[in-house]
């Protein structure tokens, strides 16, 4: 991974209601770190989901909230049957790491990456004089 990334993760349960479960068991661990990382997800879409994204991050496997963060995805899969995760971690580097577990199949729809390429070449323009 890049010294800097980009990172965004989805997690579908089944139901709004199993969400909203999910997101006061968080709260209620009391506990800073998880507080903080539940707090920086969206948590109140109509559909079924909490999604997470940041931008240029250091975004390392030992650090506290980032280990934090994985541990909700999983925690998440484990208390709820059918539940599901997807996170993709971008590197300034290009390098891309995805992790999903659980029921995944609709999360593509969710959260993917899109690589392009853009030019805006000139126009070379035929020459007035033609060499013989």
């Amino acid at each position: 991974m890049g010294y800097r990334s980009d990172v965004a993760y989805v997690i579908r349960f089944n139901t709004v209601e199993q969400r909203d479960a999910f997101v006061e068991l968080v709260k209620h661990r009391n506990e800073t770190l998880w507080t903080e990382a539940i707090d920086a997800c969206e948590t109140k879409y109509e559909q079924p989901i909490i999604t997470f994204e940041v931008e240029d991050v250091k975004w390392y496997a030992d650090y506290d909230d980032v280990k934090v963060h994985h541990q909700m995805l999983d925690w998440a899969v484990e208390l709820y049957e059918g539940a599901g995760y997807r996170i993709i971690m971008l590197g300034e580097d290009g390098r891309e790491d995805t992790y999903q577990d659980g029921v995944t199949d609709e999360l593509w729809d969710y959260i993917y990456t899109s690589h392009s390429l853009n030019t805006e070449f000139p126009r070379l323009k035929e020459s007035a004089t033609t060499q013989e």
